[in-house]
């Protein structure tokens, strides 16, 4: 009884480890996300791992891997976004290992590029795998699959 009783509790326990990784890998994801509306470019590429990234864009690109390149890089090319004011809708994670956690969610909002041309109605499913690299959360991966059907929600 006490061996059932003890592995209860380790479950519980392992349980509760996990939930907390996946609050802190959507809090990150809020964190990303709110540094894109910023312009913030540094916290973008901090919290993006060393090894690079695997993604799809929902703009119709192919898959794409990437190293990870310098911030100075990675300002370059997003320098053709003027503003953006886009939001997290509906965030779930699920840990897959001790090291991974997907998460997935709904982005939408409004995207303004320097060349003049507007997304006003950008709405995309996102799904996103975060690794954990010396003891911290990074992003490894994205894939954008975009909702053409509908409107965003207005704050």
């Amino acid at each position: 009884m006490i061996k059932y009783i003890a592995v209860i509790m380790c479950a519980l326990i392992a349980q509760t480890a996990f939930a907390g990784n996946t609050e802190d890998v959507l809090a990150l994801v809020e964190k990303h996300w709110d540094a894109r509306n910023a312009n913030d470019y540094q916290t973008q590429y901090d919290l993006g791992s060393k090894a690079g990234s695997f993604s799809a864009n929902s703009n119709g690109t192919f898959f794409s891997s990437d190293e990870k390149g310098t911030l100075a890089e990675l300002t370059e090319n997003l320098s053709n976004i003027k503003k953006s004011n886009v939001s997290v809708r509906y965030p779930e994670a699920v840990q897959l290992s001790d090291t991974v956690v997907l998460a997935r969610y709904y982005l939408e909002g409004q995207i303004d590029f320097s060349d003049g041309n507007r997304e006003a109605n950008y709405r995309t499913r996102v799904t996103n795998i975060w690794v954990k690299e010396d003891g911290e959360w990074k992003n490894r991966s994205w894939h954008f699959s975009p909702l053409h059907n509908g409107g965003v929600h207005r704050d």
